[in-house]
């Protein structure tokens, strides 16, 4: 081989070197914001019925929404844990297929729609506990029924040991977020560089609720054979429904989708737990950024 040649090949060697280890480097410095899709949206009033949520995290406020038609006649309420980058006042529409006695309460990641802050996997899970708790004072004696969408579901599993609730429902769950992220970027050492693993498949043993899984009949962001594998793994019995003619992004859309959750929630039996007993488990205490201050803010949902 000539000097030249060795030269050139050294070089393109160098330089494609360098080029993956820049794009390396940037998705490890962004990946909170990749993997949240995690965008601000501008100030707007809540609809009516909607009340809102603080608590106090580093840069700001985490947000929070609950929904209800007649706070005294709530029996049981979905806590929905929302997917990448979803956009949950635009969800709210959707309470309009919500049967009488059912409230509805969801939040906004850090950093996205009206959250401050950074999102991450411990921080995700840490606000949605703290929340619950808020709920649970809000609506004394109300069933809490759990629901995850797609990235939703990885928080939504791990809530299950920290919290007592009713029901777990899953939309379009993934047996591992690393798995996912890996088929979209096969040459990245993502398991050394994602520091939000989402391992839904190893966190599932300890759920104890009654469970169903949502699956889009359509789906190209978390294949149908994920989320097998992760009913697969499941400690106990999982009910299972396709809602015909959705995809991931539609299936939130479908008053079949809204339906299928209410029935479910509506038809876990009462179990309230001997008076002489308590909770399965004590809340375990969130971590020292998130405190036990949540307050209602006005209707703007924003600063």
């Amino acid at each position: 081989m000539s000097s030249s040649l060795l030269r050139r090949t050294l070089t393109a060697t160098l330089v494609t070197a360098g080029s993956f280890a820049c794009y390396w480097t940037y998705l490890t410095v962004n990946q909170e914001r990749l993997l949240f899709d995690a965008r601000r949206r501008p100030p707007r009033d809540l609809p009516d019925g909607i009340d809102a949520y603080s608590h106090p995290v580093p840069g700001g406020l985490f947000r929070g929404y609950t929904y209800h038609a007649d706070h005294e006649g709530v029996r049981d309420l979905l806590f929905y844990l929302p997917g990448r980058g979803e956009d949950v006042l635009e969800t709210l529409q959707f309470m309009k297929w919500l049967p009488g006695g059912m409230g509805f309460a969801t939040f906004d990641y850090r950093g996205l729609g009206h959250s401050d802050g950074m999102p991450s996997e411990a921080a995700a899970v840490a606000d949605a506990s703290q929340f619950l708790l808020h709920i649970r004072r809000a609506f004394p004696g109300v069933r809490v029924h759990v629901v995850g969408r797609s990235l939703g579901t990885g928080v939504a599993i791990q809530l299950a040991d920290l919290q007592d609730f009713e029901s777990l429902q899953l939309i379009t769950p993934y047996d591992s977020l690393l798995e996912i992220v890996r088929k979209r970027f096969p040459l990245v050492p993502l398991r050394q560089l994602m520091r939000h693993h989402f391992d839904s498949i190893s966190h599932c043993k300890k759920v104890v609720q009654s469970t169903k899984v949502l699956l889009a009949e359509r789906d190209d962001v978390v294949p149908h054979a994920c989320s097998e594998r992760l009913m697969a793994a499941w400690p106990g019995p999982v009910a299972v429904q396709t809602i015909a003619g959705a995809d991931h992004y539609t299936i939130v859309e479908f008053p079949e989708t809204w339906l299928a959750l209410c029935e479910f929630a509506q038809q876990v039996p009462h179990q309230p737990p001997p008076a002489h007993e308590g909770p399965r488990h004590a809340p375990k205490a969130p971590p020292p950024d998130v405190t036990e201050t949540g307050v209602p803010l006005p209707l703007s949902a924003a600063r």
